[in-house]
């Protein structure tokens, strides 16, 4: 048929009731190429082209299509009841979809039933209808309080059909075949086989309009045919935003449902589809956006010409490659929907069977008639997902989730004419990176960086799982925020591989008491996991979850004594026995933690093992970086059980004492695990760095030679610390310890630890326990000449991180942290004279410590691109840069908590001018090593951050900020109160910034305390430390401000002034100021009184220095801005009517100094005003 007209029977407010059916011919063309396309396959051939026309087809409506099981069917029971009322009719077919935990063409427990009679409200207000049927149940099917089976209606009065003697395929799989062992059989579907499926297809093309409803259609698709499916919209774009393709069926259909192709703003609603190879509800090219797919059905779906990705445990599986049988390659992972973009409303949908229920594929650019468009389809956001269902799923690979956001759809290098498609995890093509701007269009380049503060999130709500022996969900990659999602019985509750993953109440059920109905019988093959920390860049926090029946039920479980927890392995619906709630993968000397996973309000219900370290290699014999780095901050308590705030941490007895720091550790030997109070100490928190001492050495991490590196190899032609075998053939350690980092302090020495603490490698990554007195790194050989620190992921201000190494006395020390992208911006540390003063820094310092040969340096978190205004960045901190960032630091936040993220490029770089020894990049000398005494008098160590009088006693000392400090007090904000902050910098810079040029701490000169500022780097001026006081001061008040101030140099003497810069909404802009001759002998007092008096609404106000010569350095220390009345003489009034306003002049103060000519002065014996035009 070619529809230019219209075809239609009945409408919408007038349906066709009685029986229609319209039956397609024509045999399968022999010349269909590579491309599925055939001359002969016209869109007219053995289908309805509605080329133009309209196709407006309208059945009687029966309510709804399809329900779900108000409790369950027994083998042999004759009727089923629903949860909701029908109006289905006798003689009509129905479909109960299976509960079991596989699904395809060999093993399968779906039925289709006829109905005898149906009952409405069999039990009033419980039951909507009771279907009774010509015939029994020959399977189970489940209904419980968790998940029910879905009964789909397959009959409709009017019907499209392939003919019965040309659409079956004529090459069946006649079965046999095996693969990839699964639970203990290895059956799979014989691949290259039902390939001649050629049933009738439906095509709207060409500005045509497609409005169907109440139509069943049957033996339809044509198999690896491109475009000739059951029905199609085909590149209509916008101009059919009012079609509909609603309540519905398809059952066996050789490709596919429904394709929405090119096409925008359509409806897909109530459908059921059932027995149908390739991918049912189907997004043909990626750029489809707008549509509404809501509550529809599809079951038992095939891969096409039955080649299936059947696959084991790895991550990877070998790509599939377009050909004559398998046009499209992605249909080797065939499940129900097929979302290639998420901008779309995904609602209310039902999945059973299929290699995924909803499989959500990457596509890094279109493909098809729409491969030129300038889109990434995998960057898309999400519209809505909420509500969907997928059971009986995710057989054929293990990490295969019901929802399985992963999988790469990418046109062949080698003949881009040709598709290619990835199943498994790919790190290059199958990236998704959802963000708020369309790099696309703003940089022309759909791969350009997405900035935090850019960053979008997949949000899927409401979603559910059950019976299915792999991951609920898997997402290789794209941040999401998952809500409200439910697993029962399931072997995985989530699998998330992706940095940004946020969680919130989600409901894990590993087992629920039903049978598992799975082929060989054997469940307890299966495990039962909640959830898996990943091993390396991640973000994950889950909140307010719930875990139920998971984990294995063992005699070591000493969190829940019940005699029902988690489960056994009993053959019915029992778990393998190393099933945990919590896993933890530790397997690699390669990718190792940083800071990554956090967690609150966590919820156990009956389970059994909580937590396991997988190492999957060696388990854990010997130990991986991996594994000894393993971290976890429990924000409640609620997931250790302790009930207050925890780090969870690695328990391997090859760390050392690096997480048990004190004797309120508790320990899980089983996982095994360190439990650690957060609130036993005072700033205790979690910190991560990266250490890189010679690039010789950190460059071979990740090679897999076959020869582990030895001392005579010189790092040449062999292997360290990669993600396999952690032993050679010889059994030389591929990763072996080049020294240790351990907490500083005599309980952490090799008499309280005889393993020396934590091995430090040739991947040397770090995460610790931060807050304490300090980590100490010690090297086998000898002290680094040079050190490099990266990936730094600390929060700078709730916890120091404060790193110790020890050097020989004589060695000096240029310490710089660096900015990436910008070669100049770079922070010079200075000296400070205590490890106390380091600690409580701002960053930028260091010390060494003569009588233990140890330098200290304070590690902080940087912006990834400058360094300007030095300070303790904390992760709130708006990023200063003009750049795309919202924040200066990188972080994850969600439900509450806030994660780190380091950014690449920042580091740290400590060089040491000490003789190099025999093994190059090391100090000749490495000093006898002196343990410091971390605590005071009459006080012992009892943590690596705290000192007290006796173990276990609560008279303790808990260092702060040094005892030379004298911390501002928060002004008042009344009159008589110093209203500067940090007025003689004891704090560092916190609370003042430069205005240009550079300022920074000085401890050689001190008008009072221990330091002062020196402003250096002037290129102008007015370049001085400057703080802002509109939140401290007021209009139409008068202040006292002053300061000390004294040069650095060979300047004898010049003009320093300390400024207020006024902001008005009137005026706009003034300056007034008071000046004085300083020297470079002593210290000189800047002091006087100056009226804030504005003409309108006072907007801002800053103080700053200012005033020598280019050039010139000067110090500035104990400045003052006091309040002394309200009101004020006005320095504008006062001024001489007779001074030129803007020529140069030059008057005389009544001290004698020379003004400069720029400047109006008002004396007030014996110190002056000025005022300033700019």
């Amino acid at each position: 048929m070619d529809v230019q007209g219209a075809l239609r029977a009945g409408s919408e407010t007038c349906v066709y009731d009685t029986e229609l059916t319209i039956t397609l011919h024509g045999s399968r063309p022999t010349d269909l190429d590579i491309y599925g396309k055939s001359p002969t396959a016209t869109p007219s051939y053995k289908g309805i082209s509605v080329n133009g026309g309209i196709i407006s087809m309208h059945g009687k409506r029966h309510f709804p299509t399809w329900s779900r099981l108000a409790e369950s069917v027994r083998i042999g029971q004759n009727y089923l009841l629903l949860q909701e009322q029908v109006n289905w009719e006798a003689g009509q077919e129905v479909l109960l979809t299976t509960t079991a935990v596989h699904d395809s063409r060999d093993w399968h427990r779906n039925e289709v039933m006829t109905i005898d009679y149906v009952v409405d409200n069999p039990i009033p207000g419980v039951v909507g209808s009771a279907v009774h049927f010509t015939s029994s149940a020959t399977y189970a099917h489940i209904a419980n309080n968790g998940y029910q089976a879905e009964v789909g209606l397959l009959s409709r009065n009017i019907k499209i059909q392939g003919a019965a003697d040309d659409s079956e395929p004529t090459d069946p799989d006649t079965g046999g075949c095996t693969g990839n062992g699964h639970f203990g059989v290895n059956f799979k579907p014989c691949p290259w086989t039902s390939t001649t499926g050629f049933g009738g297809h439906i095509m709207v093309h060409s500005g045509g309009k497609g409005y169907m409803e109440g139509v069943e259609l049957y033996r339809m698709g044509q198999t690896n045919v491109l475009g000739r499916y059951p029905f199609h919209w085909h590149q209509l774009g916008n101009a059919c935003s009012d079609c509909y393709f609603r309540a519905n069926s398809i059952h066996r259909s050789f490709y596919r449902c429904i394709s929405i192709h090119g096409t925008h703003n359509t409806t897909v609603s109530e459908n059921v589809a059932y027995d149908v190879d390739g991918y049912c509800y189907y997004l043909e090219d990626g750029v489809e956006e707008d549509n509404t797919i809501s509550f529809n059905l599809a079951a038992h779906i095939h891969p096409v010409s039955n080649v299936v990705a059947d696959s084991g445990g790895g991550q990877t599986i070998t790509p599939f490659v377009q050909s004559r049988d398998l046009i499209l390659p992605a249909d080797a992972t065939a499940s129900g929907y097929y979302i290639t973009n998420l901008h779309n409303d995904i609602i209310g949908n039902a999945a059973s069977g299929g290699w995924a229920g909803f499989a959500l594929p990457v596509l890094h650019s279109p493909i098809g008639a729409n491969r030129d468009v300038n889109m990434r389809p995998g960057n898309r956001l999400t519209k809505v997902f909420d509500g969907n269902v997928a059971h009986s799923t995710g057989w054929w690979w293990s990490h295969a989730g019901a929802f399985y956001s992963g999988g790469s759809l990418y046109y062949s290098s080698g003949d881009d004419t040709l598709l290619e498609y990835n199943a498994g995890r790919d790190q290059s093509k199958g990236t998704r990176s959802p963000c708020l701007v369309d790099k696309c269009v703003e940089n022309n380049n759909c791969g350009s960086y997405c900035y935090e503060g850019e960053r979008a999130w997949y949000k899927l709500t409401n979603n559910k799982v059950f019976m299915t022996a792999s991951p609920s969900l898997n997402s290789w990659s794209g941040r999401m925020e998952v809500i409200r999602f439910e697993a029962h019985d399931v072997a995985l509750g989530m699998e998330a591989l992706q940095d940004g993953f946020g969680i919130d109440q989600l409901l894990v059920e590993c087992r629920s008491g039903e049978e598992w109905v799975i082929p060989g019988n054997r469940p307890d093959y299966v495990s039962a996991n909640g959830f898996f920390w990943y091993d390396t860049g991640q973000g994950h926090i889950i909140s307010s979850s719930t875990f139920r029946n998971c984990g294995a039920r063992n005699a070591n479980n000493a969190y829940d004594t019940s005699p029902t927890r988690g489960c056994d392995t009993n053959e019915i619906n029992g778990c393998s026995s190393g099933s945990t709630v919590w896993g933890f993968l530790t397997h690699s000397d390669q990718f190792t933690p940083e800071l990554m996973q956090a967690t609150s309000g966590i919820t156990y219900e009956d389970c059994g093992r909580r937590f396991k370290l997988v190492d999957f290699k060696d388990n854990n014999t010997p130990s991986s970086v991996s594994g000894r780095a393993q971290n976890w901050i429990d924000t409640d308590g609620s997931a250790s059980g302790l009930n207050e705030p925890t780090i969870m941490a690695s328990g391997l007895t090859d760390a050392g004492n690096w997480w048990k720091v004190d004797s309120n550790v508790v320990d899980d030997p089983e996982a095994p695990l360190a439990f650690i109070k957060v609130n036993d100490g005072n700033e205790r928190g979690l910190g991560h760095i990266r250490l890189r001492w010679k690039d010789e050495i950190h460059n071979t991490v990740g090679n897999g030679s076959s020869k582990a590196c030895t001392p005579s190899d010189n790092w040449q032609n062999c292997g360290t610390c990669y993600n396999g075998s952690k032993v050679d053939g010889s059994g030389d350690p591929y990763c072996p310890a080049l020294g240790r980092i351990r907490h500083i302090g005599s309980k952490f020495d090799l008499t309280n630890d005889p393993t020396g603490g934590l091995p430090i490698t040739a991947n040397a990554e770090v995460a610790g326990l931060t807050g304490g007195f300090a980590w100490l790194l010690q090297l086998d050989d000898g002290p680094p000449k040079s050190l490099k620190i990266d990936q730094i992921e600390v929060d700078p201000v709730e916890t120091p991180m404060v790193l110790a190494i020890p050097y020989d006395s004589g060695t000096s020390f240029s310490i710089t942290a660096h900015a990436a992208y910008c070669s100049s911006c770079v922070e010079t540390f200075f000296a400070v004279n205590s490890v106390d003063h380091v600690r409580a820094s701002q960053g930028n310092t260091y010390y060494y410590d003569e009588a233990t040969k140890l330098l200290y340096v304070r590690i902080v978190q940087t912006p990834q691109t400058y360094l300007t205004d030095w300070h303790l960045w904390n992760l709130d901190d708006l990023n200063m840069d003009g750049g795309p960032r919202t924040h200066a630091l990188d972080r994850f936040t969600f439900s509450g908590i806030t994660l780190p993220s380091f950014a690449y490029g920042p580091y740290l770089q400590i060089d040491a001018d000490c003789a190099e020894g025999a093994i190059s990049g090391h100090c000749a000398t490495t000093p006898s090593y002196v343990e410091p005494e971390v605590c005071p008098p009459d006080y012992i160590q009892v943590s690596y951050d705290k000192c007290c009088v006796s173990e276990g006693s609560s008279a303790c000392y808990i260092p702060t900020l040094p005892p030379t400090f004298s911390p501002t007090p928060q002004p008042t904000f009344g009159q008589g109160d110093n209203l500067v902050l940090n007025p003689g910098f004891e704090s560092g810079l916190t609370d003042w910034y430069a205005n240009s040029g550079l300022i920074q701490i000085d401890t050689s000169q001190a008008h009072s305390g221990t330091q002062s500022v020196l402003a250096t780097g002037r290129t102008s001026t007015w370049n001085g430390p400057q703080q802002t006081m509109i939140e401290r001061m007021s209009a139409n008040k008068t202040y006292r401000i002053s300061c000390w101030a004294k040069l650095k140099g060979t300047t004898s003497s010049d003009t320093l002034k300390l400024t207020l810069r006024i902001n008005d909404d009137v005026d706009g802009t003034k300056w007034l100021g008071i000046s004085n001759t300083i020297n470079n002998q002593d210290w000189t007092l800047i002091q006087g009184d100056i009226a804030v008096n504005v003409a309108g609404t006072l907007t801002g106000i800053d103080l700053y220095a200012e005033g020598p010569a280019v050039g010139v350095e000067y110090y500035v220390d104990d400045v003052s801005a006091i309040e002394v009345s309200s009101g004020g003489r006005s320095l504008e009034s006062a001024r001489s009517s007779t001074q030129p306003q803007h020529e140069d002049v030059e008057m005389q103060a009544a001290s004698g100094a020379v003004v400069s000519p720029m400047f109006a002065l008002l004396t007030v014996a014996p110190i002056f005003l000025w005022y300033q035009w700019k």
